[in-house]
């Protein structure tokens, strides 16, 4: 199991602000909780690592290309568990 590395933890919260932001994520929607849990490392489908992406900017261009192609919206997250970046659907798709 990765553990969590400090650095990147940093570059999470960080990735959250402004502060308006990261309460409502955190406080209010509860959606970047989610950033702590294994699964936003590790795909709960197959149990592998999910595609990593070396910079935000790719990141946010495969989020793109995935929402067109499946009409849903994708967000880009820093990981805390590896030095990438992630894609991933909250459950109220915004």
């Amino acid at each position: 199991m990765p553990k969590i590395k400090l650095k990147n933890l940093y570059l999470g919260i960080k990735g959250q602000f402004p502060l308006k932001r990261a309460f409502r994520n955190f406080f209010i929607t509860g959606n970047a909780w989610g950033m702590f849990h294994i699964s936003s490392h590790i795909r709960q489908d197959n149990g592998k690592e999910k595609v990593m992406y070396n910079t935000y900017e790719s990141a946010e261009k495969a989020a793109l290309s995935m929402e067109k192609k499946y009409g849903k919206h994708f967000s880009v997250y820093k990981c805390i568990f590896c030095d990438g970046y992630h894609l991933g659907k909250n459950r109220d798709n915004k």
